[in-house]
C-alpha cells in the first residue's frame, strides 16, 4: 500500500509542480557581507549531498544562511526510501543520500511557480540566482525546512513552513518580500540583506521564534511571535519599523538599530528583557 501511496503522490506533484523543476548549483547559500550572491552554475551530479556548503569566496559570512542540520530532520518516515518517489521522481527536485529533498534554483529568473515541498520528509529550498523563486513557498507538509533567498529579488511571495525546525535566510537584496508564517516548532529567520523581509513576519506557535533583522531596512512590517520563547534583534538601521509584538514565556527584543522599533514592543509574555513593552 506505501508504494501505491507514494506513486500516486509522485504523480499528482508531477501534474502540478512540472514548471518549478529547477537545476541543481553546487552551492546553496550566500554572502551578504559584500553585496554579492552566488553564482548560478548547474551540476547534474549530486550536488545537493552537502546542505551545509557555502560560497567559497566568502565562507565565514555564510554562516548568516540558515543550514539544515540532521539534528533539526524528525521525519516519521525513512527519507533516504521515500525521497526518491515523492521529490526526485514527481520532478520537484533531487534527493541526497540522507532523503533530503532539494531545489535549486540557481538561473536567474526560474522558479516561478510554486514550490510545494513533499510531505513527511526534510527539504531545502535555494533560491541563488536573481529573480528566482518569485511564487509562494509552501512547505508546511515536510518534517523540516531550510529556505535560502540568495539571489537579488528572489522569494517575493508567501512562505510558510512547519514541521520540527524552519530555518530562512533573506541574504539577496529585496528578497522574502511577502509574508512569512511559520507554525513549526522551531522558526529561525534572519533577514540580513538590504530591504529585505518587507511584509509580516509570523512565529504562530512552537518552542521557540527567532528574528534577526540585520539588513539595513530589514523587517519592515509587524513581527508577532506566539512561541514559548521568542528573540528578536533590530539590529539594522531603519529596522522592525512596525510594532513587534510576543507572548509566550518569554521575549526578548533588542531595538539597537538607528531607528529600529519606532512602533513600539509589546511584550504579553512571563518575561520581557530588552526594550519596555509598549502594549497600547
Amino acid at each position: 500500500m506505501k508504494k501505491r501511496l507514494f506513486v500516486a503522490v509522485a504523480v499528482a506533484a508531477t501534474t502540478t509542480l512540472a514548471a518549478a523543476a529547477c537545476t541543481f548549483p553546487d552551492v546553496l547559500f550566500g554572502s551578504e557581507e559584500d553585496g554579492s550572491t552566488t553564482e548560478a552554475g548547474t551540476n547534474d551530479g549530486d550536488a545537493s549531498s552537502d546542505v551545509d556548503a557555502v560560497a567559497d569566496a566568502d565562507a565565514d559570512a555564510s554562516n548568516d544562511a540558515p543550514k539544515l542540520d540532521a539534528a533539526d530532520a524528525k521525519p516519521h518516515v525513512d527519507p533516504a526510501a521515500v525521497c526518491p518517489a515523492i521529490c526526485a521522481d514527481a520532478g520537484i527536485g533531487k534527493c541526497d543520500d540522507a532523503g533530503t529533498c532539494t531545489v535549486s534554483c540557481g538561473v536567474d529568473g526560474t522558479c516561478t511557480m510554486p514550490i510545494v515541498c513533499p510531505e513527511g520528509i526534510p527539504c531545502v529550498v535555494a533560491c541563488t540566482g536573481a529573480g528566482t523563486c518569485t511564487n509562494q513557498i509552501d512547505c508546511q507538509g515536510a518534517s523540516s525546512c531550510a529556505i535560502s533567498c540568495v539571489g537579488d529579488g528572489s522569494c517575493t511571495s508567501t512562505i510558510q513552513c512547519a514541521g520540527d525546525a524552519c530555518k530562512v535566510g533573506c541574504v539577496g537584496a529585496g528578497s522574502c518580500t511577502g509574508l512569512q508564517i511559520c507554525t513549526s516548532a522551531a522558526c529561525d529567520i534572519r533577514c540580513t540583506g538590504v530591504d529585505t523581509c518587507a511584509k509580516a513576519i509570523t512565529c504562530a506557535a512552537g518552542d521557540s521564534c527567532k528574528v534577526n533583522c540585520a539588513g539595513q531596512r530589514a523587517c519592515a512590517s509587524t513581527i508577532a511571535s506566539k512561541s514559548k520563547t521568542t528573540s528578536v534583534a533590530c539590529t539594522g538601521n531603519s529596522t522592525c519599523l512596525m510594532r513587534v509584538s510576543c507572548s509566550g514565556a518569554s521575549c526578548g527584543v533588542n531595538c539597537s538599530g538607528i531607528p529600529s522599533c519606532v512602533q513600539g514592543v509589546c511584550c504579553d509574555a512571563g518575561t520581557c528583557t530588552g526594550s519596555p513593552p509598549a502594549c497600547l
